[in-house]
This record gives C-alpha cells, sequence and structure tokens, in this order.
C-alpha cells in the first residue's frame, strides 16, 4: 500500500498535478480535487459538486422535516 502511495505521488508530481483534501461544512464529508498546479484549475473532484449540493437539499429537507414536528 505504501508503495503504491508513493507511486501515485510520483506520477502527479510529473503531471503538474496536485491532490488537494477538505471537508464540506455542511455535509462534512471527504473532499478531494486533482488541480492542475499551473493553472490553479479543477481537474476532477470526488464528490462532484452536484453530489454535495443534492446531500445539501436532503439534510435542509430533513432538518426542515424535524422542526415541523417538534413544533
Amino acid at each position: 500500500m505504501k508503495q503504491a502511495v508513493e507511486n501515485i505521488n510520483k506520477a502527479l508530481k510529473q503531471s503538474n498535478k496536485n491532490l488537494e483534501f477538505s471537508v464540506d461544512d455542511d455535509t462534512k464529508k471527504v473532499l478531494v480535487k486533482l488541480v492542475d498546479t499551473e493553472t490553479g484549475d479543477v481537474i476532477r473532484e470526488f464528490p462532484t459538486e452536484e453530489a454535495l449540493a443534492i446531500t445539501r437539499s436532503i439534510d435542509q429537507f430533513q432538518r426542515g422535516l424535524l422542526l415541523r414536528q417538534q413544533a
């Protein structure tokens, strides 16, 4: 496993790409972005922005139902 990670890191360095990890504030999901280091452009993002938007909408809907049930 360690060798695989080293190989990935080496390949990323050679291709001018970088992986960025973060946590979405609303959903608390881990985000991974593949970024072009020369331009700063996001090449790919996991989960996608669309998937995060759906998750946020579901969370808001569930909170709304909970508030109505408590009222």
